[in-house]
């Protein structure tokens, strides 16, 4: 099949002042599938159209794409060839109109597929190429029939009976494989489904539930960390944390400390002093050298300079205790030569001076591992 592929764009976005104006048309085929509002010429005249509508303008009609409101963004394929008007004929499409599809799930993949196609000139990719643009086109027109879509399934009471049944388990190993297997459905066209009903992701949804149950254990229970994130299925203590702490920018020791704290009832502090643990209830971490001495910072991150108003540079070429509040000198000059002699040090109480003067306390540690130096620091707590 003589089919030649002119341009493709994949999540193309444009400013609100863009607009795609082709008053004369062109000489081939292009689909657009739109991915935002947007105001688009059709042949009843100028259009609105929504995320997931798709215009299909064939030779010579005017293109007249512009912003509804705010940026837009859409998909879009060019074609031509001896072969192009036999295929739009065959799969039935209609030209320079609207299709509403029910669906568009398909489409990205198939945009994929046929630009890595293009770019490797692999045997037989012409054919390929044609087949996938030949799928993509009845693929349109399929899931804009009305009799089509009213004869599938409806899957939204069984996916909400499936996320009740695994919110339920939330602490089995759940993958988003099981799930679609139980669905009857490939795992994209399940993740797609579970979006579209839900406006989340499957594995966000999962997480959210955990963590919420996290929660309610570390408020009312003196349970390890560890224990906490076994008991809510997530694979590992620090994936646990990472997570915990990415959606409520706190730690779960420090959460857990809190909430116990309210309740006048503070839980033992763990005995373990390494590296997993130090690292697990920080906020902050990096390497360190004492240079005549002074503490000098090595891997101290973005965060850890904001933390102190200072940037990454200065942190690291600046000697810690230059950042210490005057009346803590003596306890950090302490720490520094407790170091230097080779001792670990843990959960030292300093007040820190930032940029602006103001203060900020933290909790320092120190701990070595063969001839690296690790430090940690993690924030005063705040009130929630």
């Amino acid at each position: 099949m003589k089919i030649r592929i002119l341009s493709i764009d994949i999540d193309k976005s444009e400013g609100s002042d863009t607009i795609i104006d082709k008053s004369k048309g062109v000489k081939n085929y292009t689909l657009y599938i739109f991915k935002s509002n947007a105001l688009a010429k059709t042949s009843v005249g100028l259009t609105d159209v929504h995320a997931g509508d798709i215009l299909f303008l064939g030779p010579d009609f005017p293109h007249y794409i512009r912003s509804k409101q705010g940026e837009w963004a859409y998909d879009a394929i060019s074609f031509k060839g001896s072969d192009a008007t036999r295929l739009v004929s065959q799969v039935g499409i209609e030209l320079n109109s609207l299709n509403t599809p029910l669906q568009t799930y398909f489409a990205d993949a198939l945009l994929e597929k046929i630009s890595k196609e293009i770019r490797s000139t692999d045997m037989l990719w012409e054919r390929v190429v044609a087949s996938c643009l030949d799928e993509l086109l009845t693929k349109v027109v399929r899931f804009s029939k009305q009799d089509f879509v009213l004869s599938m399934p409806d899957h939204s009471q069984k996916l909400r009976d499936l996320r009740t049944e695994v919110h339920e388990n939330f602490s089995k190993p759940w993958t988003i494989g099981q799930m679609a297997s139980m669905m009857g459905l490939s795992a994209s066209r399940f993740a797609s489904l579970y979006k579209q009903e839900f406006t989340t992701s499957p594995t966000e949804d999962l997480i959210r539930t955990r963590i919420t149950q996290a929660k309610k254990m570390l408020s009312t229970t003196k349970v390890s960390v560890k224990q906490v994130s076994q008991a809510c299925g997530f694979e590992s203590v620090h994936y646990f944390h990472r997570a915990f702490k990415r959606r409520n920018n706190i730690t779960p020791k420090h959460y857990q400390n809190h909430k116990l704290s309210m309740k006048g009832s503070i839980p033992v502090e763990e005995k373990t002093f390494t590296l997993d643990g130090l690292s697990i209830d920080s906020d902050f971490s990096g390497t360190m050298e004492i240079v005549g001495g002074e503490i000098v910072f090595h891997g101290s991150n973005a965060e850890w300079a904001e933390f102190l108003g200072s940037s990454a540079e200065e942190v690291q070429n600046k000697p810690f205790l230059n950042f210490v509040s005057p009346q803590d000198l003596n306890i950090a000059q302490e720490t520094i030569n407790n170091i230097m002699e080779g001792r670990n040090v843990k959960d030292i109480s300093l007040n820190l001076v930032t940029n602006d003067g103001s203060f900020s306390k933290i909790a320092f540690s120190a701990l070595t591992k063969g001839n690296t130096w690790f430090w940690f620091a993690k924030k005063a707590l705040l009130q929630d």
